[in-house]
């Protein structure tokens, strides 16, 4: 029996070094389980006239779109499934963060540790070493990181008329570029983690937006006053297209732990594309179901019509319209 390696994490330092050593391979047949210890944390200032322990309604959204975003990455990671709804209520509780707002002005802390470390205990058994450690300090580094947040500002500030000063401090430093190639690598291997990371963009986003009337917004140690922004808040979120997924596919698994849907990860016969899709008990006649069980328990083709929605790539929703079963050839 192999020992277990604890591996605790309390900075950005830490994390980047584990993951280059991760991606060298030097974690091999090892048994391996993280601890986050104070990181990653998301701190939220805002400054100005009135902001003592306030939480405005336009805060409260940007807090709403943090958690969108770690419901995500854990139905991506746990589930395999890119819409959030894939989780069980009792999941949705235990993901739940509390933000703690203290005195003095609106300071809001978000510590980010206890989900990657539900990660990290939900994967332990189903991913190696490597990819545990890749996985798990990836998105705790897009989802709470300082170079997430910096490189963030240095990319939508790109083509904006920032004033120097601004410019000068979201500069990335040689070591900072270094890392970001690190994460380039991290999100090449698993595509998840670079999914989280547009999610956080947009929690980013709405925090930068959600400045309003205070003097300034600082997170994680980097302050930006009003006007800039304002201005590095006004570039669009990417939005979802519909589409249809209509085609030949094999059903994989069934979850019914959803009372009143049921849901099924399907993969394209034609494609290969792997997601998950769902429908409502009501919303399909009894021989679509029944379509659709024969495939799966007889491990046949069925013919699926769904509707669906697509972001970045990524299927975000998917609802099955009818089932038809495929003659055999």
């Amino acid at each position: 029996m192999v020992d277990q390696e604890k591996l605790i994490v309390t900075n950005e330092d830490d994390a980047f070094l584990l993951l280059e050593k991760a991606l060298r391979n030097e974690f091999v047949d090892k048994s391996i389980v993280l601890e986050f210890k104070n990181w990653p944390v998301l701190q939220i200032r805002f400054e100005g006239k009135g902001y003592d322990s306030v939480i405005t309604p336009d805060i409260a959204e940007a807090l709403l779109e943090i958690q969108t975003a770690i419901n995500r990455a854990y139905a991506r990671t746990i589930h395999h499934a890119s819409n959030a709804r894939a989780l069980t209520a009792d999941e949705r509780q235990a993901l739940q963060f509390k933000a703690k707002v203290e005195k003095g002005s609106s300071l809001i802390n978000v510590d980010l540790g206890e989900f990657a470390e539900k990660i990290g205990l939900r994967m332990v058994d189903k991913m190696t070493p490597t990819d545990l450690i890749i996985v798990v300090l990836g998105l705790a580094v897009v989802g709470g990181g300082y170079l997430a947040f910096k490189s963030y500002l240095k990319s939508k500030s790109e083509e904006k008329l920032i004033d120097a000063e601004t410019q000068q401090r979201i500069a990335l430093s040689q070591e900072e570029t270094r890392r970001l190639e690190v994460m380039a690598s991290v999100v090449k291997e698993h595509p998840a983690v670079r999914n989280a990371q547009e999610d956080f963009d947009n929690a980013r986003r709405e925090i930068v937006r959600s400045v309003g009337d205070a003097d300034s917004v600082t997170v994680n140690g980097i302050k930006l006053d009003k006007e800039t922004a304002k201005i590095i808040g006004s570039t669009k979120r990417s939005e979802s297209k519909e589409v249809q997924l209509n085609g030949n596919y094999y059903v994989i698994a069934t979850d019914h732990r959803q009372e009143g849907e049921v849901r099924l990860r399907v993969k394209n016969v034609d494609s290969n594309r792997e997601f998950s899709a769902s429908f409502l008990d009501h919303s399909l006649d009894q021989h679509h179901i029944d379509a659709i069980q024969h495939a799966e328990w007889n491990k046949i083709q069925v013919y699926l019509s769904i509707n669906a929605t697509e972001l970045r790539g990524e299927i975000t929703t998917a609802t099955v319209i009818s089932a038809t079963l495929q003659p055999p050839k």
